[in-house]
């Protein structure tokens, strides 16, 4: 088997390829952490290929089989999506049926089973701790319960939740996701998990509403922005800090400061931007590497925002 591990920025990538269906299996296990079975009918012409990534928030994997196999495990720790996006494919989730042509959910300790032949696969994984902190970033409601039962039968917008996992796929494990920063990494991975849980309706997303407290929840988030801009923080981590909801800290800086939240950060991150950049190039540092520290992945974006907001191209403010 071809197997290639890599670490780095706090992310696991993995690459496998093999035709022994035992070393898939047993890649399988390791990847998704619970004992994986796996078949083929015939064993020749067995073919299996997966690329992956893992990190605290989430465990995002495409993989490739050749030949008619089944597969299945007694129960995931995590909440897995999958789609079957070429390829035949049924599966079993506890007493629910299905195509896998259609995204669907394996809740946490339940049973799966699914058939497949010639098919590419994507998967999609978030620990239940990290689904509760979304899910409280809209709601307000700390550890609201999740609802499972016959979840699949309820799906809805299942072209959402479809383009979440390719989004997912794209990016994290494309050619461009080894320079891809942690504080994008994480924004495109809060965004996806936002259209997952509006896809399977495990909760209700619609927030409270808390209409007198948005002078005081509004310098809790300003205070919050000001001492975490450099970490990879999302609008769903600055309405915790600030004890309200998504919608109501949006309405709050829209009513204030004609903006929405991650607009401030971004601006609060340009003027921090801009700090460094006077420094000057003895320094070291260079447009890119100032603009991929504060969250800026693409470097000829940053410098059209860097210019609107002052008027001068970084790489002036760098020769000062």
């Amino acid at each position: 088997m071809t197997e290639i591990l890599s670490e780095a920025d706090a992310a696991r990538r993995r690459f496998a390829r093999t035709t022994s269906v035992d070393e898939a299996q047993r890649s399988m296990s390791e990847f998704y952490g619970s004992e994986m079975d796996l078949s083929a009918l015939p064993k020749r012409g067995f073919g299996y290929e997966m690329t992956a990534i893992h990190d605290e928030s989430t465990s995002v994997a495409s993989l490739r089989f050749s030949g008619r196999c089944r597969s299945g495990t007694d129960s995931f720790d995590d909440v897995m999506f999958a789609h079957a996006v070429h390829g035949r494919h049924r599966w079993r989730v506890g007493e629910e049926r299905g195509s896998g042509s259609v995204p669907f959910i394996v809740p946490p300790g339940m049973e799966m089973r699914v058939e497949f032949s010639g098919a590419r696969l994507r998967t999609v994984g978030f620990p239940g701790a990290y689904l509760h902190r979304v899910a409280e970033s809209i709601t307000g409601i700390p550890e609201a319960a999740f609802r499972f039962d016959r979840i699949n039968e309820q799906r809805r917008r299942p072209f959402l939740a479809a383009d979440a996992l390719a989004t997912l796929d794209g990016f994290l494990l494309g050619d461009a996701a080894a320079t891809v920063g942690e504080m994008v990494r994480a924004q495109v991975i809060r965004h996806a998990a936002v259209s997952l849980l509006s896809s399977f309706p495990v909760l209700d997303l619609e927030p409270r509403t808390d209409g007198g407290a948005q002078r005081r929840s509004l310098r809790l988030a300003i205070a919050f922005i000001e001492a975490h801009a450099h970490e990879p923080i999302t609008v769903g981590d600055i309405a915790i800090a600030a004890g309200t909801t998504t919608r109501s800290l949006q309405d709050a800086f829209r009513r204030r400061f004609d903006t929405t939240p991650m607009q401030f950060l971004r601006r609060r991150r340009l003027r921090l931007a801009r700090e460094e950049l006077l420094e000057g190039a003895g320094s070291g540092r260079t447009v890119r590497s100032v603009a991929q520290h504060w969250g800026f992945a693409h470097t000829g974006r940053f410098a059209q925002q860097y210019l609107a907001e002052f008027g001068e191209h970084p790489s002036q403010t760098l020769r000062r």
